[in-house]
């Protein structure tokens, strides 16, 4: 059974090839704070709309970037265009550098047409909840341009990777309290996770007491026999 005391909740978990695109969420009194936004995310959180998620009235949407791949984004531009005209809730988008903000700039604004007075864009960094930005390593051709963060849910530390293929810069982060939230695949890349690379690892890291959650899932029944006996959990979906 999947934990039900998990920080994050999530639209979908699935890789870029799968049906539901990987896309997570948290709320902070009436803000709700995204993790990427995927189409799948944007047309679920459509349909609930965002004050089913903060339980009441939500006076601010922030979407919170790991890297540009459009199964990350592809649901910014519309939630920003739908949040604006419809529910009149301003949008702040939350990047890892000024080279992203500057990618994301380009992509709203001059490929999308969004209003400029429908978003901001802001270092992640700036936000209460994002405690650190992780530079990490995803594909070489956004080299430097892909990031997971340390950030503070309800009080507690959670570690959530992004698209990685490596766990070490997310190790000094794991204290043995924290909640990991890291993408996996059955598939040896070169550019995710393998399982096969990182499964004991992870177990130590839950020895350690670290919770563990498992997102960005290309094959789901293989996975879960891999972490079957374990504590290592595959995220949440709403």
């Amino acid at each position: 059974m999947e934990r039900e005391d998990s920080l994050l909740r999530f639209f979908g978990r699935g890789s870029a090839f799968s049906d539901e695109h990987n896309s997570a969420f948290f709320c902070e009194g009436s803000s709700l704070i995204l993790l990427d936004h995927s189409l799948t995310a944007f047309n679920r959180l459509r349909k609930t709309g965002p004050d089913a998620l903060t339980g009441c009235k939500t006076e601010r949407i922030y979407i919170i970037v790991t890297h540009t791949h459009s199964d990350h984004i592809c649901g910014i531009p519309l939630l920003v265009h739908f949040s604006f005209y419809v529910w009149h809730i301003p949008v702040t988008v939350a990047v890892g550098s000024d080279t992203v903000g500057e990618d994301m700039r380009y992509y709203l604004d001059k490929v999308e047409g969004c209003d400029s007075g429908a978003y901001d864009i802001v270092p992640a960094g700036s936000l209460d909840c994002v405690k650190a930005v992780i530079p990490t390593e995803h594909t070489p051709t956004l080299r430097g341009k892909c990031f997971g963060y340390q950030l503070e849910i309800n009080g507690r530390k959670v570690v959530y990777t992004g698209d990685t293929r490596t766990l070490l810069p997310y190790l000094p982060y794991l204290d043995g309290e924290t909640v990991l939230y890291t993408e996996i695949s059955a598939v040896d890349s070169g550019v995710h996770l393998f399982i096969g690379d990182v499964i004991e690892i992870l177990k130590a890291l839950t020895n350690k007491g670290n919770q563990v959650y498992l997102m960005h899932i290309d094959e789901e029944k293989f996975i879960k026999d891999v972490i079957s006996g374990t504590s290592i959990r595959l995220v949440p979906l709403i």
